[in-house]
């Protein structure tokens, strides 16, 4: 514990047997076991009134879970994945709070229980670092996680550890600091001030210039189109504020009469000069693009309006041995389930947790994927290894609708599953920076290996194109072992 200084209380806590004094934490430590509290109780009882209702809060949470189990906070095992940290014995800290009684019958509070953190974790793109700095009290228990995630060096001057840089290390990370109620304050590198002044200047000076009529009526066309032609209600707000803001720059001007010369002055000006990504270039170049395709323009031809070149990036591929090793890491059948399925079927998140129990077709062995990315639908096989894993599961869960569930009922968030994939890289000893999705792209380059047509794999992932799916004939290996390399006709030593 830790408390105002008081050589009285301090005297009194020395005393315990085995308690030792951190300077790095300015606190003294104690083994947490119920003749040490005691002893406490006993020593402290008559100088000053101690509230224990927060262990006895532990206790009760406790033995809601199971003998042996230690929780933080109700709320911080509301997760599926913190649930399964509190099944396998994790110790967390609980508070106690000491209240000294002065003669005259006032309490004066004196010390609480050791609060940790809270922990920085800044990202560096341009120096590729991750920087982690503890801004409070620390557990010693936090280096050991900092250097399972290889290269890790402290810098003595700022008082910072740095890790290379990676968003499943910063993900891991936050997460493993949230589960035990830490506060994570996560800071990415900050774009130029003066940058970030005229970005603000001029798109408030945009935004402040009036509608006319025609680009009113033009608004409410698109929001027509998009709804009758069923796109999601994210892309119809995100095309909805990009042509907006597309009409406000020419304000006052009928849209019809905006040609093509003009806009890309305005790509230039807006979105090139201050300095805007290429994502956010070529979801405008989108929203200006289907407004114009929709009604005609007289003045440019659309195909004219080119998008930002892309860097097409390979699907990072996980090998047969790191899939097997990332879907036995999990002692908990649901989340065993949860990466059978997504890397047996070649599934998105999404689709995942969508999957209900009217899906499942046992007679069939398939699985039916309902209103999966294009709102199309399709159906995918399952082997016999995974439906015994699935009858299993259902014994044990008893899902009502969705086959996966959250702990209150209805449908598996996409952040949990998240969270379960990164354990499970956690526990498989895989320090790669991947997502969810590298499951299912392994699902896809590992049929091709085995010889199953393109065609086929298209079918089973659902791409609306084969050229989506041909991306992964670069990645499998089944065309590139039986290529010679030519230092092999070489006479070298």
């Amino acid at each position: 514990m830790s408390f105002i200084y008081d050589e009285a209380v301090k005297a009194r806590v020395k005393s315990v047997p085995g308690s030792t004094y951190s300077n790095t934490n300015r606190c003294f430590y104690v083994d947490d076991t119920e003749e040490n509290l005691r002893m406490i109780l006993g020593i402290l009882s008559d100088y000053v009134d101690v509230d224990i209702s927060q262990i006895a809060m532990k206790e009760e949470e406790t033995a809601k879970v199971g003998s042996g189990i230690q929780m933080a906070d109700p709320v911080s095992a509301s997760s599926e994945i913190e649930a399964d940290r509190i099944s396998h014995g994790e110790e967390v800290f609980m508070p106690i709070t000491v209240t000294k009684i002065s003669p005259g019958g006032k309490k004066e509070e004196i010390a609480k229980g050791k609060k940790f953190g809270p922990v920085e974790l800044r990202i560096s793109d341009k120096e590729g670092l991750l920087v982690v700095k503890f801004m409070g009290i620390y557990d010693p228990e936090w280096i050991k996680e900092l250097r399972t995630y290889g290269w890790c060096r402290y810098d003595t001057s700022k008082k910072e550890w740095l890790l290379p840089w990676k968003k499943l290390t910063c993900d891991s990370l936050a997460d493993y600091f949230s589960s035990r109620g830490i506060e994570v304050r996560v800071k990415k590198s900050i774009v130029d001030e003066k940058l970030l002044e005229q970005r603000k200047m001029t798109g408030g000076d945009i935004r402040d210039r009036v509608l006319g009529e025609k680009a009113l009526d033009g608004l409410d066309t698109l929001r027509m189109y998009l709804e009758e032609n069923r796109y999601s209600s994210r892309t119809v707000e995100s095309y909805m504020a990009m042509l907006e803001f597309f009409f406000r720059y020419f304000s006052g001007k009928d849209p019809s009469e905006i040609g093509g010369d003009e806009i890309s002055r305005f790509l230039h000006d807006f979105i090139i000069r201050l300095g805007y990504s290429a994502a956010y270039q070529n979801q405008m170049i989108s929203a200006i693009k289907t407004y114009y395709n929709i009604t005609g323009s007289d003045t440019f031809d659309t195909a004219g309006l080119e998008r930002p070149r892309r860097r097409r990036a390979l699907p990072k591929v996980f090998s047969k041995e790191e899939v097997s090793t990332i879907l036995n890491s999990s002692g908990n059948i649901k989340h065993k389930l949860l990466l059978w399925i997504i890397y047996s079927c070649g599934l998105r998140r999404s689709e995942v947790t969508n999957i209900m129990l009217r899906d499942l077709d046992r007679d069939r062995a398939i699985i039916h994927i309902r209103e999966g990315k294009g709102m199309v639908d399709r159906i995918v096989p399952v082997s016999e290894k995974v439906w015994a894993k699935i009858d299993e599961y259902i014994v044990s869960y008893k899902p009502r609708k969705y086959l996966f569930e959250g702990q209150t009922g209805g449908r598996y968030s996409s952040e949990s599953v998240y969270r379960v994939f990164k354990e499970a890289l956690r526990r498989a000893g895989i320090n790669k920076d991947v997502g969810v999705h590298s499951l299912r792209h392994s699902y896809a380059t590992h049929l091709h290996e085995n010889g199953l047509d393109i065609r086929y794999i298209q079918e089973l992932l659902g791409h609306k194109s084969s050229k989506t799916t041909e991306i992964y004939t670069h990645v499998s290996r089944r065309n590139l072992i039986q290529v010679r390399s030519p230092i092999d006709d070489l006479d070298v030593k």
